[in-house]
């Protein structure tokens, strides 16, 4: 008898290994909520779990924002924005104001919102890398490459992740820049838009920040007076890079 031929063997395994593949790729986009994407999910005291909306959640934030590590505001030297979209089954769900402002206690991050604009404030006193998952950190809510607060799954009639028009994997890892358009998706991937108007960003960018926002003063970016301080219970972690 000669020898076995292990040629049938190996294709048999990489037929399984592609077949594999394309049932979890049917899987994502069939409406399945059995596929998660590698990615990172953040985790921290009091994030919610719950389906929207989603108010700032506060009574952790104090030992989110030490975990975080995130710069202080303050003196702003750094300044920018990116807008934030979520729709669930084709509905708008509005950002609400103050997140990781909270003046009960005194808290201010550097990373928050002014309003319900969807408009996302880094204002730091130098540059930093921050990321979505920090933003929703800081909100309190849940995020991972295949849940968002109690909505969970990826792709199908369950979640989906865009930036600037196009898949974004890893959301919670994506470092924001300025001018980013980000929307997240819950539905069939047709109910929403992927790349809505970005008219707001073009109004708080083209008046220098002070558009949509708290800060007060006179007019003009000289003569604006900082909207944050620095949170005593955050802790200056290093710059991630320019």
């Amino acid at each position: 008898m000669g020898p076995r031929k292990p040629t049938r063997t190996l294709r048999g395994c990489l037929n399984w290994a592609v077949l594999s593949g394309l049932v979890a790729l049917a899987m994502a986009g069939c409406g399945s909520s059995a596929y998660t994407p590698p990615g990172l999910v953040i985790s921290g005291s009091g994030l919610q779990t719950s389906k929207p909306p989603w108010q700032p959640e506060y009574a952790h934030l104090a030992q989110r924002l030490h975990q975080l590590g995130l710069p202080p505001g303050g003196k702003e030297t750094f300044h920018i924005h990116a807008l934030l979209h979520i729709y669930v089954n084709g509905l708008l769900s509005n950002l609400p104001a103050n997140i990781g402002l909270d003046p009960a206690k005194g808290l201010e991050s550097s990373l928050h919102t002014h309003d319900r604009t969807g408009i996302i404030h880094m204002e730091a006193s130098h540059p930093f890398n921050f990321t979505l998952g920090d933003f929703f950190s800081v909100w309190g809510v849940k995020l991972g490459p295949a849940q968002l607060g109690g909505l969970s799954g990826y792709g199908g009639d369950h979640l989906h992740f865009y930036l600037n028009g196009k898949p974004l994997s890893n959301p919670a890892a994506h470092v924001l820049h300025n001018n980013d358009s980000i929307v997240i998706g819950y539905g069939p991937v047709g109910s929403f838009p992927h790349n809505p108007s970005t008219f707001l960003l073009t109004e708080v960018e083209g008046k220098g920040g002070a558009a949509l926002s708290c800060a007060s003063g006179g007019s003009g970016k000289s003569a604006r007076k900082p909207c944050l301080v620095s949170p005593a219970t955050s802790t200056k972690r290093s710059s991630k890079g320019p």
